[in-house]
């Protein structure tokens, strides 16, 4: 499916996230912090990010706005507590591509990373032609 970087300042989180998505095949880079997340997209490309919100330092909304300023088609996934409609809305305008209430079940999550990377795989192709065609 891809490369993976999931971003939680919480070590029981990604050590969570990491082994489920291991055991999906996905090569996984963890990084505890906002900071340290901008530092691996600057080293190498990822399929899609898996965020936290509430983080020290640059949490996962300030996180996903400096990620879309220079890679606006990578999608990015949230997890928070505080699943709410002003949290939904933070989110979009953000341009993050899913939220996921915590606790999240691990099937949920495998199956919103598929089809998120799905579609982000289709509207990569269907910019391919375009440019092809254009």
């Amino acid at each position: 499916m891809g490369d993976i970087l999931v971003v939680d300042d919480e070590q029981d989180s990604l050590r969570v996230m990491r082994h489920l998505f291991e055991q999906e095949g996905l090569i996984v880079t963890c990084a505890e912090s906002g900071e340290e997340a901008l530092l691996a997209i600057q080293e190498r490309s990822f399929a899609l990010i898996v965020t936290d919100l509430y983080m020290t330092g640059i949490n996962g909304m300030e996180l996903a706005r400096k990620v879309k300023e220079f890679a606006p088609h990578l999608p990015i996934i949230m997890t928070t507590g505080d699943y709410s409609p002003e949290i939904l809305k933070m989110t979009a305008d953000a341009g993050i591509t899913k939220v996921l209430a915590k606790p999240f079940h691990p099937l949920k999550m495998i199956e919103t990373v598929r089809r998120v990377m799905e579609e982000a795989r289709g509207e990569q192709e269907e910019l391919k032609i375009a440019d092809c065609l254009g």
